[in-house]
């Protein structure tokens, strides 16, 4: 199946609400393709419209749609440079630079802070050499259509259930307990 197929069939299953579907194909492709921007930044739209602005600020990270929310959340969830250079899973980012300058400068700027010396890149070496603020500036990106902005999921049902009968039973037993007292 082409990439161009994949991420037609990701986008079709994101529209139909199939979220995890989505993300597991969308997986499955960055695992062949890792240094695809474009399937990173596909996977970055398949979290938004759960509300995990971690992951999508992971794999929106080397991508100029990256909001000030989505790299907050990302680095709140991975505060240690090393770990989020990790999971990037850039392969090989000493010697292998992404495809444009913006995600060159983030990623020699991550690696810079992860290993305290800049990545070799022949081929940019201003960019490797250049030390950049990894905040994303100015106004944040529209949201696609198919990934509307929502608050923080909810919890499922039958969480929200057991956690309603666990108070309850909490209640009774303090209310037993009270009436033993009296007595």
């Amino acid at each position: 199946m082409s990439v161009e197929s994949t991420l037609a069939r990701a986008a079709a299953e994101l529209r139909a609400g199939r979220h995890p579907q989505a993300r597991r194909r969308l997986h499955g492709l960055l695992s062949g393709r890792p240094t695809d921007l474009t399937v990173r930044r596909h996977l970055a739209d398949a979290y938004r419209p759960t509300g995990q602005w971690d992951e999508s600020g992971r794999w929106n990270y080397l991508d100029e749609a990256l909001s000030p929310d989505e790299l907050a959340a990302f680095e709140r969830r991975f505060p240690d440079s090393a770990r989020r250079l990790r999971v990037l899973r850039w392969p090989d980012p000493a010697h292998h630079p992404p495809s444009t300058p913006l995600a060159r400068r983030r990623l020699a700027a991550l690696y810079r802070e992860a290993t305290g010396t800049a990545p070799d890149w022949p081929e940019h070496p201003e960019d490797a050499a250049t030390p950049a603020a990894t905040r994303p500036r100015g106004p944040r990106p529209v949201r696609p259509a198919c990934a509307p902005a929502v608050r923080a999921p909810e919890l499922p049902p039958h969480r929200a259930a057991l956690r309603l009968t666990l108070a309850l039973f909490g209640a009774l037993l303090l209310l037993t307990a009270a009436l033993r007292v009296l007595v």
